[in-house]
């Protein structure tokens, strides 16, 4: 009954003293098939996109160490170690903490390193994986009434049209359209009438009418960033009318 007692109180110590366990599953070196490395961004992305928000300077990315199989232990109870562009941060390790949220520095065409451990109580490296993240620059779409996306950088319409652009920004770091500025020229001249309510869209009236030749419209949308006016990009668009 005393070794019990002596057994348990020891174990408590250790507890309190923010000792970890590692369990018997990961004793030995874990197989680099055992987890697998996830990431997300928080960039803007509209609600129609089906791809997948990719991370652009000042967004948040978070990255994530999931099991691949069941394990014995709660992944929970494992000790973490993250380190990002060969820096560990210190402030990310510890037990349970399986995810790692990181602010974007760099600029697009530019790349982040991460690389998640998992330690035993020596802090030796049981598993260890990694990935790059690649940053990109935001980016704009053009959609038109149909709700389709204008193929390339040009399109064909008839005359007696109503044609409504909708400027789709990506990948900004934003939450909501309304932290974006859009600004629309067509022929190189800003449109006296502007959708104040949508300013991400962009009306051209067609008279109709027949034509003897095709009639060429350029049309544009510069879209810079509320909070970061450094963020910003371009788009241009001919239409030629029939």
């Amino acid at each position: 009954m005393t070794f019990k007692l002596t057994s348990i109180i020891t174990i408590l110590i250790l507890l309190s003293a923010g000792f970890y366990f590692t369990p018997a599953a990961l004793n030995a070196r874990a197989a680099s098939s055992d987890f697998i490395l996830t990431w997300s961004a928080n960039s803007y992305i509209p609600l129609s996109y089906e791809g997948k928000a990719l991370p652009s300077r000042g967004s948040s990315i978070k990255v994530s160490a999931i099991p691949t199989r069941k394990l014995t232990q709660n992944p929970d109870i494992l000790y973490y170690r993250w380190l990002l562009d060969g820096d560990i941060m210190g402030w990310a390790q510890g037990q349970g903490k399986s995810s790692f949220k990181f602010t974007v520095t760099k600029w697009g065409g530019a790349s982040h390193e991460i690389e998640s451990q998992i330690l035993d109580s020596e802090e030796n490296v049981l598993w260890r994986g990694s990935l790059s993240v690649k940053i990109v620059n935001p980016q704009v779409l053009f959609k038109t009434n149909g709700n389709n996306y204008a193929a390339r950088d040009s399109l064909t319409a008839t005359t007696g049209q109503n044609l409504t652009f909708i400027a789709e920004p990506l990948f900004f770091n934003a939450q909501k359209i309304s932290d974006l500025i859009f600004n629309w020229t067509l022929d190189g001249q800003t449109p006296i009438s502007l959708n104040e309510k949508n300013p991400n869209q962009m009306t051209i009236k067609i008279p109709a009418g027949n034509l003897s030749a095709s009639i060429f419209k350029d049309l544009s949308v510069f879209i810079q960033n509320k909070i970061d006016e450094l963020q910003q990009s371009k788009a241009n668009l001919s239409v030629e009318i029939k």
